[in-house]
């Protein structure tokens, strides 16, 4: 069992991954829309998008240093996967038909919801990777994350500059890079003080964020978004940039450090998420997290297409952004814990 504070942190901590994700998605559907001051409004969701490599991080911290038999594992973890996916690709599936809103991923079930694909493969190859994370000591989990950095840099770089390589480092740059490194930060102790490691990987995340931010508008090209489906030898969504990995892991430390914080500056903020109310709707909100994810295409698209036909300026779409992103967070949390009521249907609603 996992101590209180524990706990806490990791709860808050996919809170932000999921809410960042639904943003995300909403900033998606007004894709190479309306613009503010020559900026496309979608470069913005470079704040958002530690969401998915967060959640890998999570599992990392979670699942890794255990001892696995693979067959229970797997039965128990792949069956939270795969139940309420394939209840909510038919869901989706039916909307989509019946009211004539575009939902184009639900042609192929194959490509529904990448993120499930990834962590699927991910959750196959864990019994592997625990095995070498129990035999490591720090100094071997280090040189792995070094390795994960240094992979990303190179592949980044050869990308940008269309670089012929035959160089494999998939081992380190991949969703398994994460695993490892959510583990990592999960027990490193770095000999800074709360404060100090809450004030760093805050400066860090803005940073991070501003440079992705300049990429996404050319002014940093060689540090746009790398996706691993950029490489001839990756296939992915999944955003593999150094500045990616740089971001997310400042949100993770941000998260877990905020919890430990005893006094100072951060001392209310750790307070403020543990009143009764917010504490509570954090940790509904962490258990609803996977169907948030699964039920929220069909929120966004409903809303879009409510609003879509509006005149709006590039600032009002950005308000309106802002404003969608809230909603559709909210009713695809109250729309989880609806279905996680009702019997039968309460294991298919990706509330665990």
């Amino acid at each position: 069992m996992y101590e209180k504070k524990r706990l806490e942190y990791i709860d808050f901590l996919k809170f932000l991954a999921i809410f960042a994700i639904v943003a995300l998605h909403v900033f998606q559907v007004w894709k190479g829309g309306p613009q503010i001051k020559h900026i496309d409004i979608y470069a913005f969701s470079q704040i958002t998008r530690f969401g998915v490599p967060l959640f890998i991080m999570i599992s990392g911290a979670l699942l890794l240093n255990r001892d696995i038999e693979i067959k229970s594992f797997l039965k128990r973890r792949t069956s939270r996967l795969i139940y309420p996916f394939i209840f909510f690709f038919i869901l989706t599936y039916v909307f989509a038909h019946l009211t004539n809103m575009g939902v184009s991923q639900v042609s192929n079930i194959f490509a529904f919801k990448w993120y499930f694909w990834m962590i699927l493969g991910v959750y196959f190859s864990i019994p592997i990777i625990n095995k070498f994370i129990q035999n490591s000591t720090m100094e071997e989990i280090e040189y792995f994350i070094i390795m994960i950095f240094a992979a990303a840099i190179f592949y980044q770089t050869t990308y940008h500059f269309k670089i012929e390589m035959f160089l494999d480092l998939n081992m380190f740059l991949s969703p398994l890079g994460y695993l490892v490194l959510g583990y990592y930060l999960s027990k490193k102790d770095f000999g800074i003080s709360t404060n100090k490691m809450v004030s760093i990987a805050l400066i860090l995340f803005i940073v991070t964020t501003l440079v992705k931010f300049g990429g996404q508008i050319h002014v940093l090209p060689l540090l746009e978004n790398f996706e691993a489906a950029k490489s001839a030898m990756l296939s992915s969504y999944l955003d593999l940039g150094i500045t990616e990995l740089l971001q997310t892991s400042a949100v993770f430390v941000l998260g877990k450090y905020i919890y430990e914080c005893t006094q100072g500056l951060y001392l209310p903020v750790k307070n403020l998420l543990q009143t009764t109310v917010i504490s509570k709707s954090v940790l509904s909100i962490s258990r609803a997290s996977y169907g948030i994810y699964l039920i929220n295409t069909i929120p966004t698209v409903f809303f879009h297409n409510t609003i879509k036909h509006m005149h709006l300026t590039g600032t009002e779409v950005f308000l309106a952004i802002i404003c969608l992103s809230i909603i559709v967070f909210i009713v695809s949390w109250i729309i989880i814990v609806i279905l996680s009521k009702i019997p039968y249907i309460n294991k298919l609603s990706g509330y665990a």
